[in-house]
């Protein structure tokens, strides 16, 4: 048994991994899209391709949620959370699109790093379980 429930929380970790590198994409994208907007002229061209990354990178995120859904029923609490909600923010911007991006981003990032914190902290957990 043992054996069984080390191979699952190594799953579970390969699978954290990887929404936490896409979660920081996410991140590093949503910054930059920022900091080209306080700029006094930004560069359009920059933050319209900017802007369509993103929605790139959430869809991306959200294919990467879908695939490692088994591994998302073993969380609980705020990394669980965390993801579904970087997957709803996913979801809606694959609907409406760089607006939705443009005049949320701020909540969005919000949700990245938390969502960054949540998943590290279990990632610590379940190395120290063994």
């Amino acid at each position: 048994m043992p054996l069984l429930r080390r191979r699952r929380n190594e799953e579970v970790s390969a699978f954290l991994s990887e929404v936490r590198a896409s979660v920081k994409v996410v991140a590093v994208n949503l910054i930059r899209i920022q900091e080209l907007k306080s700029r006094f002229s930004p560069h359009k061209e920059e933050l319209k391709s900017r802007l369509d990354m993103a929605v790139s990178e959430l869809r991306s995120l959200k294919e990467l949620i879908d695939r490692g859904s088994p591994s998302l029923k073993d969380l609980s609490g705020d990394a669980y959370n965390s993801i579904k909600l970087m997957e709803a923010y996913s979801i809606i911007s694959e609907s409406e699109g760089v607006e939705f991006i443009e005049e949320n981003i701020e909540r969005i990032l919000r949700a990245a790093r938390w969502c960054d914190g949540s998943i590290s902290k279990t990632l610590k957990e379940l190395h120290s379980r063994g």
